[in-house]
């Protein structure tokens, strides 16, 4: 009859420590990260090059395992032969240290007599300060406008002027 009792209070006790290890804080007490911003310079390829040049912010989270990179940009780029005019907004991820980047533009070409509107689906890679992408611009149809790339890839190279670095440091009650 002892034997059984302290058997089962011995198995009370490791269940109760094994719910209470699962039920600890995962979240280390310093979580670095750093914001990077910068203008950039490009050039796209598709059936005509084009030139870009805009701004680009950056936001990593500093980990040993799987650092994930955000990064959002806004630019101008112009097709010189066929006065071509577009505006880019986009956003794009990379999930962890050596992988590639997706992510997504929205845009608005001009020829100064007609605009068209867009979104592309973009995947790429990034290293050091080159990111070369790949992407397929859905654009409004148009009749008249129809000197503008589709299809691209396009290499870019920021330059970072504005680097933070800043630790999150969690309490330790939480």
């Amino acid at each position: 009859m002892r034997i059984e009792f302290v058997k089962t209070v011995f198995f009370i006790v490791v269940l109760s420590c094994c719910s209470l290890l699962f039920a600890q804080n995962k979240k280390p007490l310093i979580q670095p990260s750093v914001r990077k911003l910068g203008p950039y310079f490009g050039i796209q390829q598709g059936r005509f090059t084009v030139g870009e040049i805009g701004m680009e912010a950056q936001f990593k989270n500093i980990r040993f395992k799987k650092p994930k990179t955000h990064g959002v940009h806004g630019g101008l780029e112009y097709n010189i032969p066929n006065n071509a005019l577009g505006f880019n907004l986009g956003y794009w991820h990379k999930p962890s240290r050596v992988d590639l980047t997706y992510g997504v533009d929205l845009a608005v070409r001009s020829n100064f007599e007609t605009e068209r509107f867009g979104f592309s689906p973009v995947i790429g890679y990034k290293l050091f300060g080159f990111h070369l992408r790949a992407g397929y611009m859905f654009l409004t149809p148009s009749e008249t406008f129809t000197k503008t790339n589709s299809l691209f890839i396009n290499l870019r190279f920021i330059l970072v002027n504005n680097r933070k670095f800043r630790l999150n440091k969690r309490n330790k009650n939480n």
